[in-house]
């Protein structure tokens, strides 16, 4: 027997709409889909899997994948992979659980990797982490 729901359509993302031309914006590098105001950076002094990130409060337009352990440089954590909605690109993670209570200001926020997001701001590009 199925049950009632089975028969709904799936539901898709829908992009947010885009904020004023003057709010600086992290983006896709892909597709320049945003994914995050600059405002919710939190710290430049990431590194990500490939090389240089950032950690930002919020995100938008990304899609999680499954819940996993994984031992990062700052130890034992519970992350989620991170893909751009618009064209599927992985941008980085989301942190769940960071056992360790020096680490917990990490939880629920977002590692955007630089060399796969952009930003509207020059300083984002040029600086090292």
């Amino acid at each position: 027997m199925t049950s009632p729901r089975s028969s709904l359509p799936a539901a898709t993302p829908t992009p947010l709409p885009l904020p004023p031309a003057h709010v600086p914006l992290f983006r896709c590098q892909q597709c320049t889909l945003p994914l995050a105001l600059t405002d919710s950076l939190v710290s430049r002094a990431f590194q990500g899997s490939s090389g240089p990130a950032i950690l930002v409060r919020n995100a938008c337009n990304v899609k999680e994948g499954e819940r996993e352990n994984k031992v990062l440089m700052s130890g034992r954590h519970v992350i989620a992979t991170i893909r751009c909605t618009g064209c599927d690109t992985e941008l980085g993670w989301r942190y769940f659980v960071s056992p360790d209570s020096s680490q917990k200001y990490k939880e629920g926020k977002y590692i955007l990797e630089k060399v796969r997001a952009s930003s509207d701001n020059a300083w984002f590009a040029d600086d090292a982490p």
